[in-house]
């Protein structure tokens, strides 16, 4: 890796570049720049990636940090984040270093398994096979649910896993993570932008399930 961003840095005139590997919790690198001199701390979930898609990774980064813009990655870069070999090498990696996760889709009243095969039947999630569910360890009464599009985890708050809550709204945010899964751009991010609420508007009951997430964030439900 150290080579790879010798020689990519030499292309783009930088004559001192250092590289080492870190154990980011999310997928992220950091630099510093002096003159034509740079050091990179580079997400460790890239070790075990072929040369060419660190050399791609490389000219992405040093492209950002001459730009001062974000770049998108590469075609080979994207290919290999999005393989079945990246998940296998970093998803429970991820996991590992994921705080307040039960680290079980099975919650005392609702099972997230259950919830997903529900969204199947109705034919607005086809597979979602290879992703990871699991409920919060403590509740969040603000954040309902989040996803990792990149390590395929999502987790779901434990405030909705109440007899007090219905089973659709639970769904609802479990059909809203699936969907930056579905719609994660070429940069294997994920918006809510137009094209977002139109898809998560689909869901039968979306409109009562909006209310009552209101209901749990301002804590009028146990």
């Amino acid at each position: 890796m150290q080579g790879a961003f010798q020689e990519v840095g030499a292309r783009f005139g930088f004559s001192e570049v250092e590289a080492s590997y870190y154990p980011f919790k999310e997928f992220k690198t950091t630099w510093q720049r002096i003159g034509p001199r740079a050091s990179f701390k580079v997400t460790d979930y890239l070790q075990g990636a072929e040369p060419r898609v660190m050399e791609d990774f490389a000219a992405c980064l040093f492209t950002r940090v001459q730009r001062h813009r974000r770049e998108l990655y590469t075609p080979v870069v994207t290919e290999y984040l999005r393989s079945e070999e990246f998940l296998r090498l970093n998803q429970r990696k991820y996991i590992d270093r994921s705080r307040n996760l039960a680290l079980s889709p099975m919650g005392e009243v609702y099972d997230l398994r259950v919830l997903l095969n529900s969204l199947r039947r109705k034919g607005l999630v086809e597979d979602g096979e290879g992703t990871y569910l699991s409920w919060t360890d403590k509740p969040n009464r603000f954040r309902m649910g989040y996803c990792s599009t990149l390590m395929k985890v999502v987790a779901i708050s434990s405030a909705l896993d109440s007899k007090m809550v219905p089973d659709f709204a639970a769904e609802y945010v479990l059909y809203h993570e699936m969907l930056h899964l579905i719609t994660r751009s070429d940069s294997l991010r994920s918006y809510h932008d137009a094209e977002f609420k139109r898809l998560e508007r689909r869901y039968p009951r979306w409109r009562e399930a909006e209310n009552w997430l209101k209901q749990v964030s301002r804590g009028s439900v146990a």
